[in-house]
């Protein structure tokens, strides 16, 4: 039988623990435009939502309170990166850690992913993926 292979560009990461075991394989696709739109989205959410979590927290009277308002707001996150690129994705990225420097982590790793590909995008078709 004769095959065909389409070429989507999606990539596929490793993704390891602290301790270096596999927690699992992230798979995206930066080339697809509608998926680098969402992923554009997401992050200013999270830049935005970010900055509101920095002046909340500044509200909180107690540890007590600091904690919840972290907790609900990882969860946030978790669930827009779980609609953005998969049911399962946050716990395959972060397992159950519960900490804002882990989407920093995962925005400065990714993000050269996608300028890449838009930069190809341009390159080969003079076309931007944006807004």
């Amino acid at each position: 039988m004769e095959s065909l292979q389409v070429r989507t560009g999606e990539i596929r990461l490793q993704i390891l623990d602290d301790a270096g075991e596999e927690r699992g394989i992230f798979k995206f696709n930066p080339s697809d435009v509608k998926a680098a739109q969402n992923f554009l989205s997401i992050q200013e959410e999270f830049e935005h939502k970010y900055a509101e979590f920095q002046e909340k927290a500044k509200h909180c009277e107690t540890a007590a309170q600091q904690a919840s308002f972290l907790n609900e707001l990882v969860d946030y996150f978790e669930s827009l990166i779980d609609s953005c690129f998969g049911q399962g994705s946050s716990q395959i990225l972060f397992g159950d850690a519960k900490t804002l420097s882990m989407f920093e982590d995962f925005f400065t790793g990714i993000t050269p992913y996608y300028q890449k590909a838009s930069e190809e995008r341009i390159a080969k078709y003079g076309v931007k993926a944006g807004k």
